[in-house]
């Protein structure tokens, strides 16, 4: 059996919620009020280790999972905005090697669970949310937001992103593309960029909440659009 430490955030009235599991970096489940984001977390854990698990992380997604409150954000931050303690902290090189894996993989089943799916499709606007191309570029961007935070300006990710934007290059190419140039990124950090926290208003950069935020926004989605198609993310 396994416990694991719960971080919330939400407003004061503990409405809206986002729970991040921190031991599975990029777990996060969100909901409508505080009790169901954490009763939903049990699933949202077990469906994470099936996808590290189907990579051949040594995980075990039958395991007996437990789950604690550690921390309750209630400041009423943008959604994902609330820097915890592990964030602070100078990202070790074989904790960065493992993170990074993970966004390879995170980005391979991102595509794959579009692959085939015709412009029409992707464009198509369903009755409640967003089109499959809007969540897309959503995603694209948000890591170019994030990216772009922690290390400045990168050529090789602002292209395809910008070029994928203006509709000049295909979506999955873009996505492909840019998280390729990302990870190079991220493995060449140095310890410095390694160790630093800055912040810009709101936002807190350094490497490890980067990294997060990159995984957990995917995760979010890629589990919103695997919904929507019947699919398992």
């Amino acid at each position: 059996m396994t416990t694991y430490a719960l971080h919330l955030e939400s407003g004061p009235q503990r409405k809206k919620t986002l729970v991040h599991v921190l031991d599975l970096l990029g777990c996060v489940v969100q909901a409508d009020t505080t009790d169901e984001a954490i009763a939903s977390a049990p699933d949202a854990i077990r469906a994470y280790l099936r996808y590290l698990g189907r990579h051949g992380d040594k995980v075990d997604p039958n395991e007996k999972i437990e789950t604690r409150l550690a921390e309750h954000n209630t400041e009423g931050l943008f959604s994902g905005q609330a820097p915890w303690p592990q964030d602070l902290k100078p990202l070790a090189p074989a904790a960065l090697a493992r993170y990074v894996r993970w966004l390879d993989w995170s980005r391979a089943d991102l595509l794959a669970l579009v692959k085939g799916i015709d412009e029409k499709g992707l464009r198509a606007k369903p009755a409640k949310g967003r089109s499959l191309r809007d969540i897309l570029l959503h995603v694209l961007d948000a890591d170019k937001s994030y990216v772009y935070g922690l290390v400045g300006p990168l050529k090789a990710m602002g292209e395809p992103t910008n070029a994928a934007d203006r509709g000049d290059l295909d979506l999955r190419i873009a996505l492909k593309e840019a998280r390729a140039a990302a990870i190079d990124r991220l493995r060449a950090l140095t310890p410095a960029e390694r160790r630093t926290v800055r912040k810009a208003g709101q936002s807190t950069y350094s490497a490890h909440r980067v990294i997060r935020r990159m995984l957990e926004h995917e995760w979010e989605h890629r589990r919103e659009i695997a919904a929507r198609l019947d699919r398992d993310a």
